[in-house]
């Protein structure tokens, strides 16, 4: 039980469809390391709800030993956070204005990016909503792990999902290219910025101009062609 300590439900339930789906076994040793799902042909599964970071050295492992991983992260594109009090009766819900979308969740991949074109990695998001269950405390406080710079009157104990969505899988050069929207030949931050705006309709995507062409480029997907007008221009590779 050592990779179930402290699991949200949001995980479990993310756990058990996804080995249901792959038929696959959960809970399975690797080296020193316990994945979330192994399947018959030794492929491994994690199912990531936080930081994808903690993943990177078993990835790099799996990948060296020609393992098949799949990383699987939701996109939270609704929450609702629900307050109970120490006895479990709900004080409060009320919709988070917070919302993930797939561009933003390209953060958690810096640190992959040298390997988001492996042949053996591949990368789902999944679009979910969930529900963030807090208690109520009689006083601020602040929690054991330090994981607060302020105290508060409450602490989050547990995620849950309530439904799924829409699934994005990544693997090989052709499905990441395909977040891109029509440019010309030669584009910058402001091209780019300009036609996701356009085509994706969200001023939130399309602030996140300058991180794709950061993440494509590390990746080798695009290469600069220069620099005009102190703006870096770059084409496909």
């Amino acid at each position: 039980m050592i990779n179930t300590y402290n699991e949200s439900s949001l995980h479990h339930t993310l756990k058990v469809l996804y080995a249901q789906r792959y038929n696959g076994e959960t809970e399975q040793p690797y080296e020193k390391w316990i994945c979330d799902i192994v399947t018959k042909d030794q492929s491994i599964i994690e199912i990531q709800t936080g930081s994808l970071s903690p993943l990177k050295a078993k990835t790099q492992k799996a990948v060296k030993d020609k393992r098949k991983i799949i990383i699987v992260h939701p996109i939270v594109t609704e929450k609702t956070i629900e307050t109970i009090n120490t006895d479990g009766k709900v004080l409060s819900k009320r919709k988070s204005p917070k919302k993930e979308n797939l561009y933003s969740k390209l953060t958690q991949l810096t640190g992959f990016y040298d390997l988001l074109l492996n042949r053996y990695l591949t990368i789902i998001f999944v679009e979910i909503h969930s529900k963030e269950v807090r208690i109520k405390t009689q006083s601020k406080t602040l929690l054991p792990n330090k994981s607060r710079r302020f105290a508060k009157d409450w602490y989050k104990t547990d995620k849950v999902l309530t439904q799924l969505g829409t699934e994005y899988v990544f693997h090989g050069k052709k499905s990441w290219l395909k977040l891109l929207p029509a440019l010309p030949e030669e584009f910058s931050s402001k091209e780019l910025k300009e036609e996701l705006f356009k085509t994706k309709k969200s001023a939130s995507i399309a602030s996140h101009a300058n991180l794709i062409l950061w993440l494509f480029s590390h990746m080798g997907l695009i290469e600069q062609t220069g620099t005009k007008e102190r703006r870096k221009y770059y084409k496909l590779k």
